[in-house]
């Protein structure tokens, strides 16, 4: 019977890392699979028998750890503020992206399946990439009225591509070594030149500094620094979309406070400007997990046709959002998960490498956007350093009735 019921559980945790390769792979170019996908997996998860089993192995990691404290600070912050139960319990879930993490932390740790998950990763994005290129041709319409972009957005598409170009340059297989090479290189081409995401471009620049800093050595980052300014210059004068995006982005930017209509980057300076005046009224324990578009909106929102004054539930800022319903002491939690995550990369090979990467870029862009909370970014980097951070649980020794130093579970 033992043996019966440890088939069974191995095959469900198989099916549950399955799924979870499913849904990171497919989130870029559809949320409803990518939620089947993920529903599934934690069905497969649950009937395994090993719940709580792997729940204690996430929760032994330094990443599982600070997660765990993160969602403390969540959940006390939901007992104050005015928000109504039904916002609070909305931001709750909103995290729940971080909470897969912690799930396949327990059940991913063997170095077969975060290569499956690499390699399924790329295969998918590669044929979104052949898509995009067609689409720009004119072969096929595009999903957008934007020519190349076939998945969720330009944003998620591009910087899905920029995290595919990494894997590709991470992945030490043999074979297939130089296809891996060229597509890195494709991915590349297709964000400088079609993509109109400056987030991309953001996310590509980040993970070449990692990339580049973790093959060169961290005493060697200034050159690599150096070298990818230098890159993004050349790309500023050989790409009119990419040179057309940045300036527009900074010239929206500067006339924020005059401009007649609304733009993007101008009202990205708005939300930055009045979430810090919100921050600074209530700076330690924040207004309440639930609390932001109710008193964003409250204060500044109106109706009086001045698109500076258009409500929003979001301040586009990562950092600002949680500061404002949680306080400095939410983010200090948030940063802590942060630097666990990191320090669990190092010395962790090429998965770390693309944890290490992945996590920076996100932690970057998250400057002007929330993309550790929307549904395709943050599925994507909960799932991604989960699956490539995921160790075995010691295992205790016993030598002369003493315990020793612990070994891996296997």
């Amino acid at each position: 019977m033992k043996a019966v019921a440890g088939n069974w559980g191995d095959r469900c945790l198989d099916a549950s890392r399955i799924l979870a390769i499913a849904a990171a792979a497919l989130v870029p170019a559809s949320t409803a699979a990518a939620s089947v996908a993920i529903v599934f997996m934690l069905a497969a998860w649950l009937v395994s028998g090993r719940a709580l089993h792997t729940l204690r192995a996430s929760a032994s990691q330094r990443m599982g750890q600070a997660i765990l404290l993160f969602y403390a600070v969540l959940v006390l912050a939901m007992f104050y503020g005015a928000a109504t139960w039904a916002e609070r319990w909305g931001s709750l879930w909103s995290w729940r992206k971080m909470m897969l993490g912690f799930i396949i932390l327990g059940f991913f740790a063997e170095d077969l399946w975060k290569q499956r998950f690499l390699l399924a990763f790329v295969l998918v994005a590669a044929a979104g990439l052949m898509l995009s290129y067609l689409s720009a041709l004119g072969v096929i319409p595009s999903r957008t009225d934007q020519p190349g972009v076939l998945l969720t957005n330009h944003a998620t598409q591009g910087m899905t591509f920029a995290v595919a170009a990494l894997c590709c340059l991470e992945l030490r297989v043999t074979a297939g070594r130089r296809l891996l090479l060229a597509a890195a290189l494709l991915f590349t081409i297709n964000i400088v030149f079609i993509s109109t995401s400056r987030s991309a471009y953001l996310t590509l620049a980040c993970v070449a500094l990692a990339w580049g800093g973790a093959r060169l050595g961290w005493r060697r980052l200034p050159l690599v620094a150096g070298a990818i300014l230098t890159l993004a210059f050349l790309a500023f004068v050989v790409s009119p979309t990419l040179r057309d995006r940045v300036q527009q982005g900074i010239d929206e930017a500067r006339a924020y406070q005059t401009a007649v209509e609304y733009t993007s980057a101008g009202v990205r300076m708005v939300f930055l400007v009045n979430t810090l005046e919100l921050a600074r009224d209530r700076p330690l324990q924040g207004y309440g997990t639930g609390s932001f578009a109710r008193e964003y909106n409250k204060r500044f929102a109106g109706s009086d046709g001045d698109w500076r004054r258009t409500p929003t539930s979001d301040p586009h800022n990562q950092y600002l959002f949680i500061a404002v319903e949680n306080g400095l002491l939410g983010l200090a939690a948030f940063i802590v998960v942060l630097v666990a995550v990191f320090y669990s990369a190092r010395g962790a090979g090429m998965y770390g490498g693309v944890a290490r990467a992945a996590l920076l870029a996100w932690c970057m862009t998250s400057l002007f956007n929330s993309h550790f909370r929307t549904f395709p970014e943050g599925h994507l980097i909960w799932l991604l350093v989960g699956a490539m951070l995921a160790v075995a649980p010691a295992r205790p020794r016993y030598q002369n009735g003493q315990v020793s130093a612990g070994t891996a579970l296997q």
